[in-house]
């Protein structure tokens, strides 16, 4: 299920005013499917990211990142972040690839401490990126064909009618499921609730400042927050740029350790 993830420049930057049927007209597998189209409307995405770091006292860290996105005519996705401040973190890249003929994405992360790059494993996918409540698993994406859908209910959030929307993986990895709210005037999300393995309430994502972009509806402030450790991470977008020809190189390990 690709829609609403964060590789942050994919997963936001790319979703466009489209209006729905009526429910009647559709399944649960095809308003999600809808969802997640808007997503590759554009050839290519680059943006400023700001992301805060909160933890369960309220204080905070501060990071600036650059993400970029790319999408292919064989509907091949790639997406490359590289963290600018503070000190600590600067220069640190991670990349990923998807492929529709692979199971699962081909992630990266370059330390500069460590000057190397290091290939995430599909077991490390489910740990913590770089201590945000994001997952490496959250920073990729998913095929809509290993999940279940149903249309639960219509619902009523902060005056947006909403489809309600339960994923359930046929093969449970990192979540048992998904409950995600899209707005039915505009098919964008409103929240995603995940739940963990056990089939608890594990953390909730919130879209919102919506910004139109070159005729592109953009959600520019990306809340997680994880209720079992009352953690949060919040992103905002600015300096949002489509199609200006992203160069495939930026998209490779040898780019990763430039960082520019």
């Amino acid at each position: 299920m690709k829609y609403y993830r964060v590789c942050m420049a994919v997963f936001v930057l790319s979703v466009m005013f489209w209006p729905l049927a009526n429910a009647e007209e559709l399944s649960a597998y095809q308003i999600a499917k809808k969802s997640e189209d808007l997503m590759n409307q554009a050839r290519d995405t680059q943006a400023e990211m700001s992301m805060t770091l909160v933890n369960k006292k309220g204080d905070t860290r501060q990071r600036k990142l650059m993400s970029y996105g790319k999408n292919y005519d064989n509907g091949a996705q790639k997406a490359l972040i590289v963290f600018e401040s503070p000190a600590d973190v600067k220069g640190t890249s991670f990349l990923s690839w998807s492929s529709p003929d692979k199971d699962e994405d081909e992630q990266w992360l370059y330390l500069p401490a460590l000057q190397r790059v290091r290939q995430i494993s599909t077991g490390g996918k489910g740990e913590s990126f770089m201590g945000t409540e994001f997952t490496f698993y959250d920073m990729g994406n998913r095929n809509l064909e290993d999940e279940n859908f149903t249309l639960l209910k219509e619902e009523e959030i902060e005056g947006e009618m909403c489809y309600v929307i339960e994923a359930v993986p046929k093969e449970m990895k990192y979540y048992s499921k998904v409950i995600t709210w899209i707005r039915k005037d505009s098919s964008m999300p409103l929240k995603m609730d995940f739940y963990d393995k056990k089939g608890k309430y594990l953390k909730q994502s919130m879209f919102s400042s919506i910004q139109t972009i070159k005729g592109i509806r953009t959600p520019t402030h990306i809340e997680m927050h994880n209720v079992q450790n009352d953690r949060k991470t919040i992103i905002e977008l600015s300096n949002i740029q489509y199609d200006t020809g992203l160069n495939d190189d930026i998209f490779t390990q040898r780019y990763m350790k430039r960082g520019k």
